[in-house]
């Protein structure tokens, strides 16, 4: 959109009364296709036994019914459906996902190993559709602090 279509609308906001705008709010919510899947920071750098936080927001078309979110290693291919790292033994007991149903996709896994070094992927699935990050979470776990400050 741009800035003077928003300023247009400002001003005819400012001069509306409330009953359109709240009318106008919501035909823009129910038309709203918007999927998207935020990672911050994009890549993480840990030391191996440490705990990382996957800080994720996440937006889903209105009307839509969250059926099951997860998180993944795997993107998908060919339409094989990714797995739940929460169902994986040796994430399972690591893996707390701290997010709700909502908006919050955040993920903690602790005791990291080099093994865990990989991208990882948000994934939403509703009642409608499914959706995934298209770029995740790089996690990059090194063996000690000397090997760290040379990562950067």
């Amino acid at each position: 959109m741009s800035y003077n279509t928003m300023y247009f609308m400002l001003m005819w906001v400012r001069t509306a009364s409330a009953l359109p705008l709240v009318f106008l709010l919501m035909i823009h919510g129910v038309s709203s296709d918007d999927w998207t899947v935020r990672y911050s920071p994009s890549h993480i750098c840990a030391l191996k036994d440490s705990t990382v936080i996957m800080n994720c927001t996440y937006t889903y078309p209105t009307g839509h019914q969250i059926k099951e979110v997860f998180w993944t290693k795997e993107s998908v291919k060919d339409g094989v459906e990714p797995s739940d790292l929460s169902e994986d033994p040796e994430y399972s007991q690591r893996l707390q996902y701290l997010g709700d149903q909502q908006q919050n996709c955040t993920v903690r896994l602790s005791h990291v190993t080099l093994k865990d070094s990989h991208e990882y992927y948000f994934r939403i699935i509703t009642n409608k559709d499914k959706a995934m990050g298209i770029a995740g979470v790089t996690l990059a776990v090194t063996g000690d602090f000397h090997e760290v400050y040379l990562f950067f």
